[in-house]
């Protein structure tokens, strides 16, 4: 990937009001290169991410092992994101969708994580899944303690950090295979169905 593609991978989300987090250990805030986020990023390929507790949309509590068997596809968000984030949502809804039909529903599952503990409630993720009409029955909105979103942003090779406005982070979408391993990481918004499609059935 060239270096002006992934500069367009790495986003910046604009809120209304911002909410200070500390970075994720291995990046300090702000000091990182397209590549460097890239290099970040890429890893973490072929790991095993550990299995953490989730409390999803409708107040149940979730283990990540609870997805093993299947793909999963995996993307953060923060709900106080207006712009960005939604977009990056609905893109892979409109992906998710064709992948549905192609491979049928039944064949991977599909996790929103809220990485700003502080305000992505289960409550909250409710909201955002609803304000976006997604209601994939494969489809989890998930909320996690402050204590693991550093552990497991970095399992999932995850940047982001607290900014003047809000925070910036990475424009990607993790697919972890049958055994809870990190398999492939998609960049951007601007990715095809065949993107998505092609890991998934591999």
């Amino acid at each position: 990937m060239s270096s002006a593609k992934f500069t367009a991978a790495i986003s910046l989300c604009t809120v209304l009001f911002a909410v200070p987090v500390p970075a994720t250990a291995d990046a300090p805030a702000g000091d990182y290169s397209p590549e460097q986020a890239l290099k970040y990023s890429q890893g973490v390929l072929g790991n095993h991410v550990s299995d953490y507790l989730f409390t999803d949309q409708h107040q149940r509590q979730v283990q990540l092992s609870s997805f093993s068997g299947k793909p999963l596809v995996v993307s953060f968000i923060y709900t106080s994101c207006y712009h960005f984030c939604p977009t990056i949502t609905r893109n892979l809804k409109h992906v998710m969708d064709i992948a549905e039909e192609t491979l049928g529903g039944d064949r991977f599952n599909i996790v929103t994580i809220g990485f700003d503990t502080a305000v992505d409630t289960p409550g909250r993720m409710r909201q955002f899944a609803r304000e976006l009409k997604i209601s994939n029955e494969n489809w989890w909105f998930l909320s996690v303690d402050e204590n693991n979103i550093g552990p497991l942003t970095r399992e999932f090779g995850f940047l982001y950090y607290a900014s003047p406005r809000g925070f910036d982070h990475l424009a990607q979408i993790t697919i972890l295979d049958q055994e809870g391993r990190v398999y492939r990481q998609i960049y951007g918004t601007d990715y095809t169905p065949q993107h998505m499609i092609e890991p998934l059935k591999e």
